[in-house]
């Protein structure tokens, strides 16, 4: 079965399988960051999705807790989970470097059959070659499409506008809204204490009407008294 599978050169068709799907990992991944990178340099006015979720999260953490305190492990957090056709980011970025090492073994492991089994030097080339081709061409697609530095640069757009524009408008706008808090606080008080003054007067009034007709009584018995007697 092997030496079958390694006669056929099966395995070249499934390092070559491998090498395309690493190579459409490394395209997702490069222009999903090189758009991510233009969206967050205008992060102010861009409708990316990442850019919206974010300013929307730390607007709502700003609200609860009044300021974030580690804005760069906030970024981090929804970058790492930010996905792409079903599939994290991340997982894209690291696919192609996990698919070089699976055609490396491949490639070794059939190299070591192909010799160990004398099936003929052409064949042990063929698999050295070919295993050099794809590695390589990995490598040099990954140094010419390097995702780090601009998705550090993504990074740093998103934490300076958060860290310069978003947390003073919300310490502006959380200051504003304890001051009108105040103010209904002062207002409410003032209609309150004006509703206990005139609770008072009333009172007072009603205590001197109530005094009135007892002097009106008193007057009235005082008369009947003197007019009996």
């Amino acid at each position: 079965m092997l030496e079958t599978i390694v006669k056929q050169e099966i395995i070249f068709y499934v390092m070559g399988i491998l090498m395309v799907i690493g190579i459409i990992a490394k395209l997702v991944s490069h222009f999903t960051v090189r758009r991510m990178v233009k969206a967050a340099g205008e992060i102010h006015k861009s409708n990316h999705k990442l850019m919206k979720l974010v300013k929307a999260k730390f607007e709502h953490a700003s609200m609860i807790s009044d300021k974030v305190q580690n804005v760069e492990a906030f970024v981090d957090k929804y970058i790492y989970e930010y996905k792409v056709l079903g599939m994290r980011l991340e997982g894209w970025r690291t696919f192609p470097k996990k698919v070089l090492w699976l055609i490396a073994i491949l490639g070794v492991f059939a190299s070591f059959e192909s010799y160990r089994m004398g099936v003929g030097n052409n064949l042990f080339m063929k698999y050295v070659q070919w295993t050099g081709i794809y590695v390589l061409f990995l490598l040099l697609l990954g140094f010419v499409a390097e995702e780090k530095s601009r998705l550090s640069a993504a990074k740093n757009y998103m934490v300076e506008y958060l860290e310069n524009v978003c947390i003073h408008r919300y310490a502006k706008a959380n200051n504003m809204a304890v001051v009108e808090e105040k103010e209904e606080t002062k207002e409410e008080k003032a209609q309150e204490e004006n509703i206990l003054e005139e609770v008072k007067v009333e009172i007072i009034e009603a205590e001197r009407e109530e005094e009135k007709k007892n002097e009106q009584e008193m007057r009235i018995r005082a008369i009947l008294e003197e007019f009996l007697a």
